[in-house]
């Protein structure tokens, strides 16, 4: 009679009771959002999806989108991360590298009720999950009348009509590229003119601001009376502190937008988050939550929602692709005369 061994009996009782657990218990998927009411909804509404469809609780990671395309890079085909949220010109980059897996409709089915304009720039490897535009809020008891259009707001802060008590965007931040890509469309497609009005901006300038946290900490500490920033979170804002006042310039805004990704080799598991992210009743209750618009055309918003939306008529998409090829010539304009 041959006994087998103990390290063999144990390899085989591994093998057992891994073949008796289903595949998705095996998986233990990770995704990842940006922090603060962010967070407070994936967690309430896509992760509490997810869970219900598969029994399994996803990783959450509160990571910035730089961050993730560190991680995707140094590990291609066993990514750490399984469902990425990044910004537009990161999610571009992520799929020409070869780092995403492209959208499955078979696997993502409410992807059918997203439509094509929030996935086109991005050749089929990402969709936005929700979008915004950036605008402007004032201290309303300091700012009485503020300028109904971007061109005079920018001509003010330059003329020092409002102290030295104003913070716009960094070019630097992941979105300052596109809020600069928005002025050139204001200035005739004028790079130098843009770069001019950010330099005669500059000594009435608070700051030009990287962090979002810290601009919105400084406009409720009352530190400036103008600042350019998201709407939903400006509107949120707003809502709780009457003395704020939030308004979007003529003509519009750009979009501004948050990018939803399958990195390539991570586990089919995390379809099926994607697929919760984009679904009707979870596009809803995140949108409810942070104050944004979302890209699943059967959601309906109820009116008190909907009144602080701003319009996707107000919002241009910006050109992705020019962005990507003028930024190091911005960024190094930026670095010499700017910061």
């Amino acid at each position: 009679m041959r006994v087998r061994s103990p390290l063999a009996i144990g390899a085989v009782v591994a093998s057992a009771l891994a073949l008796s657990v289903p595949a998705a218990a095996q998986e233990r998927i990770v995704v990842t959002s940006s922090g603060g009411i962010w967070l407070e909804s994936a967690k309430q509404n896509f992760a509490a999806c997810f869970k219900e469809r598969t029994g399994q609780e996803p990783e959450i990671q509160a990571t910035a989108s730089n961050e993730i395309m560190a991680k995707l890079r140094a590990s291609p085909g066993k990514p750490p991360i399984h469902v990425a949220v990044l910004s537009e010109i990161d999610a571009i980059r992520a799929g020409r590298e070869g780092l995403l897996d492209k959208l499955d409709f078979a696997k993502v089915p409410n992807l059918n009720d997203v439509p094509e304009v929030f996935r086109k720039q991005w050749d089929g490897f990402a969709t936005i999950q929700n979008f915004g535009a950036m605008i402007v809020m004032v201290n309303g008891d300091v700012v009485k009348d503020p300028p109904k259009d971007w061109k005079a707001l920018i001509d003010q802060v330059a003329a020092g009509k409002y102290g030295k008590r104003v913070s716009f965007p960094s070019l630097t931040m992941p979105w300052g590229p596109m809020f600069t890509w928005f002025l050139t469309t204001l200035y005739d497609g004028s790079e130098d003119m843009v770069f001019q009005k950010y330099k005669a901006m500059l000594p009435n300038m608070a700051k030009y601001w990287v962090s979002p946290v810290e601009a919105l900490n400084m406009f409720a500490a009352k530190e400036i009376d103008v600042l350019v920033y998201w709407d939903g979170r400006a509107y949120a804002f707003a809502g709780e502190n009457p003395w704020a006042k939030a308004y979007i310039p003529e003509p519009g805004a750009f979009q501004s937008a948050a990018m939803l990704a399958k990195p390539k080799g991570a586990p089919d598991l995390a379809w099926q988050y994607v697929d919760c992210v984009l679904s009707p009743k979870a596009q809803l209750g995140h949108s409810q939550m942070v104050k944004y618009p979302i890209v699943n055309s059967k959601v309906v918003y109820p009116d008190e929602l909907k009144r602080i939306l701003t319009p996707l008529e107000k919002v241009r998409q910006p050109d992705f692709a020019k962005i990507i090829d003028r930024l190091p010539a911005w960024l190094d304009r930026w670095n010499r005369e700017i910061r």
